[in-house]
């Protein structure tokens, strides 16, 4: 359930779940937040759809999979996502309230013990990613670049021969780059080579896999895939 407040724009998203639940949403949150990742790019290295992790922050969509966690581990490189579940712990109405200030987005969880009484789990707050990760044209010019040049080594190395996940594909971005580059700017190239076949060398599936991942269409040929990214970069 949702509401917007008009008055100070502050959107407010409720949902009956346990602390266990509404901690592991904040332990994601203060995560992503830390690594400097905005809930798209986030969506993306899970292997996800784009809306994924911001519906979870929204109570739009719950998730507390071993699959989740799994590719939680994965990408930040620990294993701290989850507390300690109570036997018999119950649930309780929690409130997610989101509202923007200037150039920043600020994050409040509420619980409420009882009809009259509720606490603040927590506040977080992150700069706009739609204004921060573009604010900077040159940088981004750059980071574009760099991306596209090592989809194409990726391309000719083979790494796209068999499904790889798009965690694994930034791992190998972060050895090629001369600079570290958000994931957006590399989920931004890599979009443009993945299609349904004939229009695009490389395809997108979650077949046998929890997460999304890019493999290069049955019977496309290198040297075709290759004259693709020729014409679909200008980098390379």
């Amino acid at each position: 359930m949702s509401v917007l407040f008009e008055e100070n724009k502050v959107s407010v998203f409720s949902a009956e779940c346990s602390l266990t639940y509404s901690s592991f949403i904040y332990c994601i949150m203060l995560n992503r937040m830390a690594w400097g990742y905005s809930a798209l790019e986030l969506s993306f290295l899970l292997g996800q759809d784009d809306d994924f992790v911001a519906n979870l922050e929204r109570f739009k969509r719950f998730d507390l999979g071993i699959e989740l966690y799994q590719q939680l581990r994965k990408v930040f490189h620990h294993a701290s996502f989850i507390q300690p579940q109570h036997h018999g712990e119950k649930e309780l109405r929690h409130e997610m309230h989101i509202w923007k200030a200037g150039e920043t987005i600020f994050y409040r969880m509420e619980c409420y013990k009882s009809e009259f009484e509720s606490i603040t789990l927590f506040q977080v707050s992150e700069e706009d990613p739609e204004v921060g990760k573009y604010r900077y044209k040159n940088s981004v010019q750059r980071y574009r670049r760099q991306s596209q040049q090592a989809l194409h080594t990726m391309l000719l190395e083979g790494f796209f021969d068999k499904p790889i996940e798009a965690q694994q594909l930034y791992r190998h971005l972060d050895y090629m780059a001369e600079n570290q580059i958000d994931p957006i700017y590399f989920k931004n190239e890599l979009e443009k080579l993945v299609d349904r076949k004939g229009k695009a060398p490389l395809k997108r599936t979650k077949r046998r896999s929890y997460s999304y991942r890019y493999v290069l269409h049955p019977g496309v040929d290198l040297a075709d895939a290759v004259d693709f990214v020729h014409q679909k970069f200008d980098n390379v």
